[in-house]
């Protein structure tokens, strides 16, 4: 495999046009402080309009404005809580400046987790205000240049280990791609995914490579750089050697679901098991959520836990497929799909049969189900859930096959 850096489009160095439009941009008084601030930044970036928030949640100011200069006390723990909540559920956080007195290490992290686009330390220097807000406005023109990128994002959500979830991923991928759905399958359980594997692509380019080259995930073409499998399918693959899930940030998930989105018509991203300082966003950012459990005491309540913490961060209004996998096969006595749906509180919407010999085998050949056998139920379960993904023509040309 050619290294990675040749795989990252040469960076425009040049600085952005000024959009032709006006950029409205709110900001926290305290942030600022006097108005003769106010009034050189103003001169310097005559495209943008300023105007003072009134209130510290800029929540609602994001969906009338571009931009935020927020202001918050470090040492204030209630306050630090309240402006983090805040990033979270603008739905925004990297079109927000946090301006932050009394700063440490521990509130700045906190927030750079949480994906805001800077941090500056109170008292604001000017000249830097200048230079982070330069880097907002151009962030802002790149997103506007790519403002065709309109994918469908999936997030693969475990209820509990041992699910099958990545086998269902991949092969989800590969019947997609069959039927002339340009997908890819990303792999983000960076500690021991095997996506890759299952579909036997061994000099995929992975995760640690895009972040080792240093470049935005925007910067990358993943269209044409990645590896293909048989079936048509791109796949973005966990790294070989172990990774922390901290190695991954809220604003790398931004710059790298942008460019996805830019690059495919489907995105399926397989989340490790656990919850991390991320998990959060990607939920955010996806268009749909497909949560994968099975017919067992231990995994009934392992979904309601995951169903209730999705409701707990207020992703709840993300659409969810709540699907069963291996149903009908070895189920412990005594339980069945409704005893296990009143636990849960809701049905299951894709029942997808137990076939351990058939999935296993595709697994071991690294082929899609299809390839080995057609017309299974199994392969029939599958074209169901992929008829659950919203865009019209994928549930068409994947029910077509």
């Amino acid at each position: 495999m050619q290294p990675f850096r040749n795989l990252i489009s040469v960076r425009d160095m040049t600085s952005p046009e000024p959009p032709a439009a006006s950029i409205a941009l709110a900001y926290d008084v305290r942030a600022l402080g006097k108005t003769e601030a106010v009034g050189r930044l103003q001169e310097q970036f005559r495209h943008v309009r300023f105007r003072p928030l009134h209130e510290s949640w800029f929540g609602d100011a994001l969906k009338q404005v571009e931009l935020v200069i927020g202001a918050l006390d470090a040492s204030s723990p209630a306050e630090v809580d309240r402006f983090c909540v805040n990033l979270r559920e603008s739905g925004r956080p990297d079109a927000v400046i946090a301006v932050v007195f009394n700063a440490g290490i521990e509130v700045t992290r906190r927030l750079m987790q949480d994906g805001v686009g800077d941090v500056l330390v109170a008292p604001v220097n000017e000249a830097a205000l200048a230079v982070s807000l330069e880097r907002a406005l151009a962030n802002l023109a790149h997103r506007g240049r790519r403002g065709g990128a309109n994918g469908e994002i999936v997030s693969i959500l475990k209820s509990g280990g041992g699910v099958g979830a990545t086998a269902l991923g991949t092969q989800l991928a590969a019947l997609l791609a069959q039927g002339g759905v340009k997908v890819c399958l990303v792999d983000l359980d960076i500690q021991f995914g095997l996506a890759a594997m299952y579909l036997d692509l061994r000099n995929s380019v992975t995760m640690g490579e895009v972040l080792a080259s240093g470049a935005s995930p925007a910067e990358v073409g993943f269209s044409s750089n990645l590896a293909s499998h048989a079936s048509g399918a791109k796949v973005l693959a966990a790294p070989p050697e172990f990774m922390p899930l901290e190695a991954l940030t809220p604003k790398l998930i931004d710059d790298l679901v942008s460019a996805l989105r830019r690059d495919f018509e489907v995105v399926l991203l397989d989340l490790p098991s656990a919850w991390t300082a991320w998990t959060n966003r990607v939920l955010r950012l996806s268009d749909r959520i497909l949560l994968v459990s099975q017919l067992s005491v231990p995994h009934a309540h392992l979904t309601k836990r995951q169903l209730s913490l999705l409701a707990t961060q207020r992703l709840d209004d993300v659409p969810l497929t709540l699907v069963c996998n291996r149903f009908g096969g070895d189920t412990p006595a005594g339980v069945s799909r409704r005893s296990v749906e009143a636990a849960v509180g809701r049905p299951f919407d894709v029942l997808v049969p137990d076939d351990g010999r058939l999935m296993n085998e595709a697994i071991n050949q690294g082929v899609a189900l299809n390839a080995l056998r057609r017309g299974t139920k199994l392969g029939k379960a599958l074209e169901q859930l992929a008829a659950s993904l919203s865009p019209a023509r994928v549930a068409t040309q994947a029910g077509g096959r």
